[in-house]
């Protein structure tokens, strides 16, 4: 599956890009960090696709600044919406991701880790895969920076091994160097990879328009 992020100031541009994307996303995720004000309720029942909501921090590579409260309230507003998907952000403090994963109702929660500097040993990967997978989050995400090719060799090698526990798994790489890993991911068993609207709205380094991975992926016998 290709997932467009949703970069936009408000609801009504966000509401409008939503219906851009839809004939090449299989999920919109609407980037809440970068809102200067929104309409929950407006943006998730407008949405053409499933919807996942993300408020990324500064920390996980995000512009996000409200403190643990504000956030837990955003997602939880989400998911009581019937948001289909709610990133969680496996740093934020324990109490905090209980509560979220009480309020879980219908959507799937995936639990995320971005390593906007680097990528781990594979070794400290694996344990943190594990670390997330103890949380009973629904789908796992691990995206670092890559810095050298080998760097996707070894976050691509979670797929199999979170397949092995049972469990749904989004793992690439960042950055130019890391593009390869975001066209192999779905096609080596990945849930899904993440593209942008268009070329000047990436949401992370490295990022490739949704109408570019849709042909690539095609191309390669990956969308079906």
């Amino acid at each position: 599956m290709i997932c467009v992020s949703i970069l936009s100031r408000n609801t009504e541009e966000a509401i409008n890009k939503m219906a851009q994307a839809a004939p090449v996303a299989d999920v919109l995720e609407l980037r809440l960090d970068v809102m200067a004000s929104f309409n929950l309720e407006r943006v998730v029942r407008n949405a053409p696709r499933p919807v996942m909501i993300t408020y990324r921090s500064q920390k996980e590579g995000g512009e996000g600044k409200a403190d643990y409260t504000a956030r837990m309230d955003y997602l939880c507003a989400a998911m009581e919406l019937g948001a289909d998907y709610v990133d969680v952000e496996y740093s934020l403090p324990l109490e905090i991701r209980e509560r979220l994963f009480h309020m879980r109702r219908k959507s799937r929660i995936i639990i995320s880790a971005h390593r906007k500097i680097g990528t781990p040993t594979r070794e400290e990967l694996e344990v943190l895969l594990q670390k997330q997978a103890a949380t009973g989050a629904d789908i796992i995400k691990i995206v670092t920076m890559a810095k050298h090719p080998a760097d996707n060799l070894r976050v691509l090698g979670l797929t199999p091994m979170a397949q092995a526990l049972g469990l749904e798994i989004i793992a690439f790489c960042m950055g130019p160097m890391g593009r390869i890993s975001r066209i192999a991911a779905p096609l080596l068993g990945g849930y899904m990879t993440f593209s942008s609207l268009d070329g000047d709205q990436a949401s992370a380094p490295g990022q490739l328009p949704a109408k570019e991975m849709r042909r690539i992926l095609k191309l390669l016998g990956g969308d079906k």
